[in-house]
């Protein structure tokens, strides 16, 4: 009867703490160190935006042209998968768009943080075959968390 009894407690609390899934850290700020340079990351400015809670925009330069983009989130704190958070330009044309999906931490200053970016083209939502790959930087002070890839 113990048996079944401890047989019975091992299957409810392996239901009861199921797996979830992510392959992101998230850091504030501050917590920013020279071990996360080389790491391939996403920045959450403005207002924390987890959970989709608070979408914001902002502009990038991008090799001399100002681009706006907003933040497009799929993290609940359960499953939250890298390659899923990415920001989208405002679009310019009906049918195209721009992605950024990921930067790469280049440095980390008091202020800043430098990376390298992605952007990948689409149309219709479907990706086309072009990339631009560029240099940036953010200020610290707008930072809301970095998430980096796990």
């Amino acid at each position: 009867m113990k048996i079944v009894s401890f047989l019975i407690g091992i299957c409810f609390v392996s239901v009861v703490t199921g797996q979830d899934g992510s392959n992101i850290r998230y850091y504030n700020p501050d917590q920013l160190h020279d071990g996360l340079i080389g790491k391939f990351c996403h920045i959450d400015f403005g207002k924390e935006s987890f959970g989709g809670r608070s979408i914001d925009t902002t502009e990038i330069d991008v090799k001399g042209q100002l681009m706006k983009f907003y933040e497009h989130r799929k993290d609940n704190g359960y499953n939250n998968w890298f390659n899923e958070q990415y920001l989208i330009s405002v679009p310019k044309e009906k049918y195209s768009s721009v992605r950024l999906r990921s930067s790469k931490i280049n440095k980390i200053t008091k202020e800043k943080i430098y990376v390298t970016s992605i952007l990948s083209y689409y149309h219709n939502d479907s990706p086309i075959d072009t990339i631009t790959v560029f240099k940036h930087s953010y200020n610290r002070n707008n930072i809301a968390k970095v998430l980096v890839k796990d």
